[in-house]
């Protein structure tokens, strides 16, 4: 397989991870769901899918009310029954512990509380991100997160993004990256940079390379925790000051 290959299966992905209970009489059901977002080099979207998770407490069936294109068991061969309403599983005497489902939808794109996009240079030049496989010299890549002002209001407000990669230090022989924390993980350079709710952000990352090779960034979008949400509002005022 060629570097090429290796970078383009890499990909980009987007997680919003959610863990909310369902309103149900004792004993009920509760789930996690994680929307999933594969991206190409630029940060536009190429497929997207949520996962979700159930613990059934001895219940015989779920309902969900979402609006799918696909839906995949992914836990046994029951089928569901979908109505215009949403989709259930019956599971009759036979009740799984855990069970999950994948389902196809774009709905959740327009909720995500930032624009992605991404470019890149070699030596200084805009260079198509196809051609860097291999690569030798000093490779730019400039990540511009952007509010997205039709989010939901609590997507906007209560989000946090963290950007991810990890460098294998055998390929590279520099690693600039202002603003990110990083990692040294045996060869392996770790780098992330965090977006604060609402945040406009542009990050740089610098990577020198005799034969480049990047496996790209993931992106994980999750609500801040309330205790967060204090720090969050003082690290808000704090920069507000300096600036």
């Amino acid at each position: 397989m060629s570097r090429f290959k290796r970078m383009a299966t890499a990909g980009l992905a987007v997680i919003m991870i959610l863990s909310v209970p369902v309103c149900a009489a004792p004993p009920s059901i509760t789930y996690d769901e994680s929307y999933y977002v594969n991206m190409d080099y630029y940060g536009a979207v190429r497929n997207s899918n949520i996962v979700k998770s159930f613990s059934l407490n001895g219940l015989t069936s779920i309902t969900d009310y979402g609006t799918y294109d696909s839906i995949e068991n992914m836990s046994n061969y029951i089928e569901p029954t979908r109505t215009n309403d949403g989709v259930t599983f019956s599971f009759g005497e036979d009740i799984p512990n855990r069970f999950y489902f994948e389902a196809k939808t774009k709905e959740p794109l327009a909720n995500l509380p930032w624009k992605i996009e991404l470019t890149y240079k070699l030596n200084g030049v805009p260079t198509d991100p196809a051609a860097l496989a291999g690569a030798k010299g000093l490779v730019e890549i400039d990540l511009d997160l952007i509010p997205n002002d039709v989010a939901p209001e609590y997507f906007r407000n209560n989000m946090v993004l963290t950007a991810a990669a990890a460098l294998n230090y055998d390929q590279i022989y520099s690693v600039e990256a202002p603003g990110a924390q990083i990692q040294s993980i045996g060869n392996y350079k770790a780098i992330a940079f965090m977006a604060l709710p609402g945040e406009e952000c542009h990050f740089v990352t610098r990577l020198g390379s005799d034969s480049f090779e990047f496996g790209g960034f993931t992106f994980l979008m999750v609500p801040a925790t309330l205790s967060q949400m204090d720090q969050i509002k003082e690290v808000r005022d704090a920069k507000d000051t300096l600036e």
